[in-house]
């Protein structure tokens, strides 16, 4: 029996935290000196929310909340901070939050630029082949040609299905055509129905872990736990 999703409310934060970004200008231009930061502390990343070590400025624009977060490894913080140029890059040209890419990321292959699945999905995004031709990717294991069509199939589906993060990331696991089929719902595939709040936990620990940087802590948040 596959759990349904509660899009309306997964949408619903999502949009509001696009518009906190906008709001403490949080807009990814320091993202590859943070995600540095972050990586060089050799730390396992649990990201529980915790306000008591948050600022108070902060406090005063916590971001909505997505999702449960999901730890991120040393390991993986380390990746993701050898693709943050390209991360950026990518999330400034197509207008897709930097989290949300992370997010996505993380979810497909941990960070593994060489990951294939069985079903014949490859690189750090996990495109299809027909996916990769569709968005312009000549060479799928290339990091920078991956994370740029994976981004472009993110805005395409934010433009398709209006902002909806949970049809968009589960156009982008099960295709846009299922998500139609179904009539505009997250279909009832249990990979599908469990991939999209794995990604948005990992979006989740993205903004906590950033938030953290952005407000000046030295240390990452204290429940962070030591490798």
């Amino acid at each position: 029996m596959t759990v349904p999703v509660a899009g309306k409310r997964i949408s619903k934060q999502f949009n509001k935290y696009l518009e906190y970004r906008k709001e403490v200008e949080r807009s990814g231009s320091s993202f590859t000196d943070e995600m540095g930061r972050v990586a060089s502390q050799r730390q396992e990343i649990s990201t529980t929310a915790n306000s008591h070590h948050v600022s108070r400025g902060a406090r005063r624009h916590a971001p909505p909340q997505l999702s449960r977060p999901k730890d991120i490894t040393s390991l993986q913080a380390q990746r993701l901070a050898g693709y943050a140029p390209f991360i950026q890059d990518s999330a400034r040209r197509h207008n897709v939050p930097v989290e949300l890419i992370c997010g996505v990321i993380l979810q497909e292959s941990g960070g593994n630029a060489k990951a294939a699945s069985p079903a014949g999905a490859k690189g750090l995004m996990q495109l299809m082949p027909a996916t990769a031709k569709r968005f312009g990717v000549k060479d799928i294991y290339d990091p920078r040609q991956n994370i740029e069509g994976g981004t472009a199939y993110l805005r395409f589906l934010m433009d398709r299905f209006k902002g909806k993060i949970d049809l968009v990331l589960a156009g982008y696991n099960a295709g846009e055509g299922n998500v139609e089929k179904y009539g505009n719902k997250v279909p009832p595939f249990a990979e599908t129905r469990a991939y999209v709040p794995n990604v948005l936990g990992y979006t989740q620990s993205m903004i906590n872990i950033l938030l953290a940087a952005r407000t000046g802590q030295e240390e990452l948040p204290a429940h962070a736990r030591r490798v």
